[in-house]
């Protein structure tokens, strides 16, 4: 059978033709560009320069000729001015016409030099004896006999000149046109070649295209029982060929992607439902409702592992395929081997287990397995990173029916989520099991603090009443040392009774019972208050206390003792933080309807790795650690909460070794400014609110 004729041998063949014309074409048009450049060097290079020095030569001397006959005329040497120069330009003129000229006209040039020279000769005679008479016309007549002369020799090179500049001339076109000529033609021939090979191409091939065409069409729109008889050149049968094994091709590739696009969804749909629920027992139940609903299987089963060993079925207790001693009969290094699977993210795939594939497994697992029927087997470990948490194990009882490829991936894809799922459950148990612990430990600790803050106050309150009583003199006069000691004794019983209010107040805090009852409050009377209240303390340590408050205003609604509890905190901590010589300055403004206090030391700052827990229970700066200044490290966080319970807000700036400054803002009772607070707080609101800075 005669091998089908080849598109590309046709258009190879055509196209070395096509590109050797192509080539000839260029060589005639180089060789007529290359003899035209010839002449064209000839005529600019030699020709053109000796055609202007014959020129040149000829007006020189006919200038020396004028000047000398002017002078004979005249016998003035005004007219002998330039004689000079065209006697040495006639000299040069000659020099370049050798330079230039051909060897076939150099005679020429010798016969212009001797008549030049013979002339010029006669010429320098006259004028160095002009004074002849009209009858001696000797010297005259011999120069008109030179001059004759060189007109002749000078016309004889002039024409012979022209004559070759033409004949190059006329041989320049005439190369050109005949290169142009043959260069035509053969591009005529190539392209005549080139369309002769086009149309016998299309020709054989439209037909074929077309059908093709057709085929592919029906394809695209759907048919794909569409197929196309192999015809035409090689290449397009090739591609007929192509187009069929292509479309059987797509069929399988659909078939298999709407199989995987179901198990896609409905793994999805399965880890949905999975991970929906927080209690482990739950998320069991739905994974084995999920896999017995989705999976073309025979069986399925969820296996768990509890207390480090891999429990029963989940559901299938007591109907389970195989034997209740199964699991018990797994060999010692199973468990590793899952977990091997589980880290690799790997399943189990056995297509024949009755044939040579089942010898994979173990014999204490395979021959219980072949008895019960079973033909594929499929398993998957399930878990978190390399903590298995059990396996799906799928069996199909009937030849014929492996599993896919997307049956695994899907069963993968539900045992992954089923191992977040079932570790999240866990946690989320655990998590509840801690916090209810957590709860338990809280409010034992609470109700402890205030059953012991309660029981302090009432023998504490006897203490500092004896302790007045003595200091009153009530039972005696004191000496001066026993005065002294009770001083001592009344300022630790007062800090004593401050920290167990501070306990109190946390425990309230803590409980839900603190409340603030609020009325129209002067703030400005606390602030006083707290001033003199704290003046004492810092005059004892040599510190400067200036305070800058208003006449009058700073009315809040408010709970008078909590806010003298704030000022009072706030004042004492700046005196106690500060050394001695520092200073503490108090200053209250009212600012579009709020109330704001400043409370500013110079004292020992707070370090920067402090500040984020400054208002944290129980916690204190390091430095004030460091100098074992006293303290509970409740007072700040009992402050912030009654600022915040009084709708207000708190800010702290410090820099340690520089000082601190407390901020604390108050909104004004309505009768104050109560529109511009109003407005104000719609603006923070919008804003980002104040932070507390420590």
């Amino acid at each position: 059978m005669r091998r089908p004729s080849s598109i590309g041998g046709r258009l190879r063949t055509g196209l070395a033709l096509f590109v050797v014309l192509l080539a000839a074409s260029g060589v005639f048009v180089y060789a007529g560009f290359a003899h035209q450049e010839g002449a064209g060097r000839q005529l600019n290079n030699q020709m053109y320069f000796l055609q202007h020095y014959t020129s040149q030569l000829d007006g020189d001397f006919t200038d020396g000729q004028l000047a000398v006959a002017n002078y004979e005329l005249t016998f003035e040497h005004r007219f002998l001015y330039d004689y000079d120069a065209d006697g040495g330009n006639f000299a040069a003129d000659l020099i370049q016409m050798r330079h230039y000229a051909p060897p076939n006209v150099r005679g020429l040039i010798d016969r212009q030099e001797r008549a030049g020279q013979a002339w010029f000769a006669l010429a320098n005679a006259i004028i160095d004896n002009p004074s002849y008479s009209s009858t001696d016309t000797k010297p005259t007549d011999e120069s008109w006999v030179t001059s004759q002369s060189f007109d002749t020799a000078n016309s004889a090179m002039a024409a012979n000149v022209n004559a070759t500049v033409n004949r190059l001339v006329r041989q320049s076109k005439s190369a050109l046109s005949v290169g142009l000529a043959w260069s035509a033609g053969a591009l005529a021939v190539a392209i005549a070649l080139g369309l002769a090979i086009a149309a016998g191409t299309v020709r054989r091939t439209l037909g074929p295209l077309r059908r093709l065409t057709a085929t592919v069409n029906r394809l695209t729109a759907g048919d794909q029982d569409a197929r196309i008889q192999a015809a035409g050149p090689r290449e397009l049968q090739d591609v007929a060929r192509a187009v069929n094994a292509l479309a059987d091709e797509s069929g399988r590739l659909r078939e298999n992607e709407a199989l995987s696009n179901r198990l896609r969804v409905m793994a999805r749909a399965a880890g949905f439902r999975i991970r929906e629920h927080l209690r482990a027992d739950d998320v069991i139940r739905v994974a084995r409702e999920v896999l017995e609903e989705s999976l073309d299987t025979d069986f399925v089963y969820l296996h768990v592992m509890r207390d480090g060993r891999m429990g029963p079925p989940e559901g299938h207790a007591e109907d389970w395929l195989l034997p209740d001693d199964f699991i018990e009969g797994l060999p010692r290094d199973a468990l590793g081997g899952l977990r091997q699977m589980l880290i690799d993210q790997a399943s189990q795939v056995i297509q024949d287990l009755p044939g040579p594939e089942g010898d994979q497994l173990p014999p204490a697992m395979r021959e219980p397995m072949r008895q019960a029927g079973i033909v594929s087997h499929l398993l998957t470990p399930f878990g978190v990173g390399d903590e298995l948490l059990g396996i799906i194990a799928a069996d199909r009882m009937h030849h014929g029916h492996p599993w896919t490829d997307a049956e695994v991936r899907a069963v993968e894809s539900i045992a992954a989520d089923l191992g977040r799922g079932l570790h999240h459950a866990r946690l989320y148990d655990e998590e509840n099991r801690l916090v209810e612990e957590l709860k338990s430990v809280d409010r034992a600790k609470s109700d402890f603090v205030a059953t012991v803050s309660h029981e302090l106050r009432t023998p504490l309150t006897s203490v500092t009443g004896y302790i007045e009583m003595l200091l009153d003199q009530d039972m005696g006069q004191l000496t001066p040392e026993q005065k002294h000691a009770l001083d001592t004794v009344n300022r630790n019983a007062t800090r004593l009774r401050d920290l167990i209010e501070d306990l109190l107040t946390l425990s309230a805090i803590e409980a839900g019972t603190f409340t603030t009852v609020t009325e129209p409050t002067s703030l400005l009377d606390i602030l006083s208050g707290a001033e003199e209240d704290i003046r004492p303390a810092a005059s004892g340590k040599g510190i400067t206390l200036a305070t800058a408050l208003p006449a009058d205003g700073l009315v809040v609604n408010g709970d008078a003792i909590q806010l003298g509890r704030v000022m009072m905190n706030l004042l004492s901590n700046a005196v106690k933080f500060t050394p001695a010589g520092g200073r503490v300055e108090l200053t209250a403004d009212a600012v579009s309807g709020w109330a704001i206090v400043s409370v500013a030391d110079t004292g020992i700052g707070i370090p920067d790795a402090d500040k984020k827990d400054l208002f944290t229970r129980f916690f204190r700066a390091s430095n004030a650690t460091k100098r074992a200044i006293p303290g509970t490290g409740l007072g700040l966080a009992i402050v912030q909460t009654i600022i915040v319970g009084h709708g207000g807000e708190m800010s702290l700036q410090s820099q340690e070794g520089a000082g601190t400054t407390v901020i604390v803002r108050l909104p004004l009772a309505e009768s104050v400014g109560s529109a511009e607070r109003h407005h104000e707080a719609d603006s923070r609101r919008a804003a980002p609110a104040l932070g507390v800075r420590s």
